[in-house]
């Protein structure tokens, strides 16, 4: 575990805190051809070496150090937008390369693997993860499909009225259902109160470009949230409870 902890402290800093801007947009523009790149490289390969201290095996940092510039290569040439997904995904390969040169330097790579594939396959890891992913995108489209009576509604009263942005309550919601799933499997029911109350200091703007907001308007929003807050809590609720059910 100290030399997981070791490598992934060195990729923290290598990759967030001494990656200068700069760097970053001359690898966007370059990609291989790019000097920074390679500057990259050796830097996660030397904090790597020096916070771990194995100074007589210094191969599997250096593996390391090559499979996060070809990591950063990949994310280079497909992620031109820089997206959530590939940033997620960035993280997630180099968080497994960190994990396999550990195991490595510790002599316990087939011991690990086999490890994780138990761990994978009981029934209390399967049912947690079923449920945290039933909590996040299925939830959603449910609510959605629920509440879309209400939204026609509201895109009626005030059709010229654009007071969200794109996304951002899917996100809010599964966030939210996220946040209850753990809370249930841990039974700390009362940090669900925590979520109401924050949810309390949502407030809408009762001004527009064009002028006032439709009082019926405003009301209705609020009631539109509420339900499909009060929704997304059950269903997460729900699930939570049937997945400490199976296990």
């Amino acid at each position: 575990m100290t030399e997981f902890l070791l490598l992934l402290l060195a990729h923290v800093l290598v990759d967030f805190y001494w990656q200068p801007t700069s760097w970053v947009i001359d690898k966007k523009k370059k990609s291989l051809r790019s000097k920074y790149l390679y500057f990259h490289v050796l830097l996660v390969i030397a904090i790597s070496y020096i916070l771990l201290g194995k100074w007589d095996n210094p191969m599997p940092v250096i593996v390391l150090g090559i499979a996060h510039g070809i990591i950063d290569i990949v994310k280079i040439k497909f992620d031109k937008k820089g997206t959530l997904t590939w940033f997620i995904a960035d993280q997630a390969a180099h968080l497994i390369t960190i994990i396999i040169a550990t195991l490595i330097i510790t002599n316990k790579l087939n011991i690990g693997f086999e490890t994780f594939k138990t761990w994978l396959y009981t029934p209390k890891t399967l049912a947690i993860l079923s449920g945290a992913l039933l909590s996040l995108s299925p939830i959603s489209f449910l609510v959605g499909i629920l509440t879309k009576p209400w939204r026609e509604e509201l895109t009626k009263l005030a059709p010229d009225i654009d007071d969200n942005l794109a996304n951002a309550g899917r996100w809010i919601g599964m966030s939210e259902r996220l946040l209850i799933f753990v809370f249930v499997l841990v039974s700390q029911f009362s940090a669900i109160g925590f979520l109401i109350a924050a949810k309390s200091l949502l407030r809408y703007n009762d001004k527009t470009a064009g002028g006032e907001i439709p009082p019926a308007y405003i009301s209705k929003k609020s009631e539109y949230v509420l339900v499909g807050t009060l929704m997304s809590y059950t269903c997460a609720i729900a699930v939570a409870l049937a997945v400490k059910m199976l296990y």
